[in-house]
């Protein structure tokens, strides 16, 4: 039956009715092969399945302990060990015969790659076969492990091909998120977007430069019937784009396409295929021959390591657009989260301002007091700190409210668009925030290039909330996530406030991104020197993120208790509140 299938896939069509008929005998002849050959295999592979997703901390934790540097997993199914400092795993594994082997696939492929990158392997030479053998008296119980899914994989299976080939010369790499054909700078309403896909991750992805479509009303490519299975790769030939979604049609080759080259286009796509990816000889950087426009800012390079001078050039405006019925929609949208946040935060305020078993103050602790009483009474010394004392200094806070509105807030999560997630959430503490906390400003961010760094003013520290909360249901996505440069900029708004305690607060669920090399470590580092100068001057920052994937990157920019993940986007409101009554409460 095979080659049937492949026989019927090879032969091109002439006519829209040869079509219907053919392409509805090929899936019903499809369906039938699965039925018998297909689906059988793949509930035995269900049952000896092992996810990256179940033991993804506890790999990433040996691996850093085992290289001596932090390290993240770069998730996905190609052939690769490592590259930069990550570690290639696929999301799931199931070639081996039982879960301990498959198993036992992670744990070796997560030793190896630390051992190549702690050790530079990739500049040796040598097949990793052979240098696996020097670890043996670091590691003498490798061997069993080898042995163990070598047998699992069965003798047809090359081992080392299974764990990955080591990168090439030691060609740098840098990672981009990607959405769809890339991200644009500017954006559409979210009304143009119908569909979006999760893809897998990609290795060693070229980038392409863009190249002139066939102009308006120009022809497709004609396609052979084998396109009801697959998906070729984009191979730079100048194509028409006719702005329809089919992205749900083709989901099912898309999962199996080896993506190995991309181009960025400033045209934003109707449809989103999105995936972490591996730009190969990344070249985007953006030349001096122009000067910049803006306030400039320098930027890190941990490499030198030392700031390049007024680097980055920041554009800043004042947002005006609103939309009149967004507050009062989304107020009664989460009617009820809000009235619990203003009862709650009330709460934690009054508690966390009352300074309990303290050596003097206005009025008795009653808990100290009765304490006391039963340490004199059983012939101890009871102790002096038996009063209260209040804070009566509510207002004393500066706060900034950055929030990222780059295309990766384009993605759903939980049904709702990131972005609205942000925006709403914002709305909500917001409300709570309005009669407790006179000095809070909103902004946003986003950046095409380090020569176009947008930070844009929803409210400043003047303005009262009433009057400008409309303003957040115009934001949009747009463009990529240059952190360092909004941090700095909101660092230096909140340095001409008066206020004894200063904070910018960072919503975001992506990892440092742009066009032009801002990628991978060099970001990340950018964006940890930028929280350290700000705390140099008092200015404190505190991070959320609404993505899981902010686990590996978060903690190598923000310092422990500084950050908080969230796995569910219904806990950012009542985690924000009550970050906010801590502050309030120092």
């Amino acid at each position: 039956m095979g080659a049937l299938l492949a026989g019927i896939a090879a032969r091109s069509l002439g006519g829209t009715a040869m079509l219907d008929w053919e392409e509805n005998l090929f899936l019903g002849l499809k369906a039938l092969y699965r039925g018998a050959f297909v689906r059988p295999e793949e509930k035995r592979r269900a049952t000896v399945r092992v996810t990256l997703q179940a033991q993804r901390q506890s790999l990433l934790l040996l691996a850093e302990m085992l290289a001596g540097r932090s390290l993240s997993i770069f998730e996905t199914p190609n052939p690769v060990l490592c590259g930069g400092d990550r570690i290639f795993l696929p999301a799931e594994f199931s070639m081996a015969n039982t879960r301990v082997a498959n198993t036992c696939f992670y744990e070796l492929k997560t030793i190896l790659a630390a051992l190549a990158l702690r050790e530079g392997w990739h500049q040796n030479g040598m097949p990793l076969s052979g240098l696996v053998t020097r670890c043996h008296d670091e590691f003498p119980h490798l061997g069993e492990k080898l042995e163990t899914l070598r047998c699992g994989l069965g003798l047809d299976a090359d081992l080392w091909l299974t764990l990955g080939q080591l990168p090439h010369g030691g060609k740098a790499i840098a990672s981009a998120q990607l959405a769809g054909v890339p991200a644009a700078p500017e954006s559409k309403s979210s009304d143009s977007i119908t569909t979006e896909i999760q893809g897998k991750g990609q290795a060693n992805v070229e980038v392409l430069p863009l190249k002139d479509d066939d102009g308006a009303g120009a022809d497709l490519p004609m396609h052979t019937f084998e396109k009801v299975e697959t998906i070729e790769e984009y191979s730079g030939q100048s194509r028409k784009s006719d702005g329809e979604d089919e992205l749900q049609e083709h989901e099912e080759a898309l999962r199996d396409v080896n993506m190995t080259k991309v181009v960025r286009s400033h045209e934003r796509p109707r449809s989103i295929y999105r995936s972490d990816i591996i730009l190969d000889g990344l070249g985007l950087e953006v030349g001096d021959d122009k000067p910049g426009a803006g306030l400039a800012y320098p930027e890190w390079d941990y490499r030198k390591p030392e700031y390049r001078r007024d680097w980055c050039f920041l554009q800043t405006e004042a947002i005006t657009d609103a939309k009149p019925d967004w507050p009062k929609q989304t107020e009664v949208k989460h009617r009820s989260l809000i009235r619990r946040l203003q009862r709650q935060f009330a709460t934690m305020v009054s508690d966390w301002l009352h300074l309990r078993r303290q050596p003097a103050g206005s009025e008795f602790d009653i808990d100290a007091v009765v304490e006391a009483e039963v340490e004199r009474r059983t012939g101890h010394t009871p102790t002096e700190a038996i009063y209260l004392d209040r804070r009566r200094d509510l207002h004393d806070i500066a706060a900034l409210i950055l929030m990222d509105e780059s295309y990766s807030t384009d993605a759903w999560m939980n049904n709702r668009r990131v972005l609205d997630i942000i925006t709403e959430t914002v709305f909500c503490v917001g409300e709570v925030l309005e009669d407790y906390v006179e000095k809070f400003a909103l902004a946003s961010f986003s950046s095409n290039t380090r020569r176009s760094c947008r930070f844009n003013v929803v409210k400043n520290f003047q303005e009262p909330w009433a009057t400008v909360a409309g303003r957040l249901g115009s934001l949009q996505p747009r463009g990529y996530t240059r952190i360092g440069p909004a941090l700095r900029h909101a660092q230096d708004q909140l340095l001409n406030e008066r206020a004894a305690r200063k904070i910018v607060i960072l919503i975001t669920d992506g990892r440092p991104c742009d066009y032009d090399r801002y990628e991978g470590i060099y970001g990340i580092k950018d964006v940890k020197k930028a929280i350290e100068v700000g705390k140099q001057n008092g200015i404190q920052t505190h991070a959320f993120a609404v993505e899981k994937q902010a686990a590996e990157c978060f903690p190598q920019m923000f310092t422990q208790h500084h950050y908080d993940i969230l796995q569910s986007p219904d806990r950012l409101a009542q985690t924000m509140c009550k970050l906010f009554a801590k502050l309030l409460a120092k």
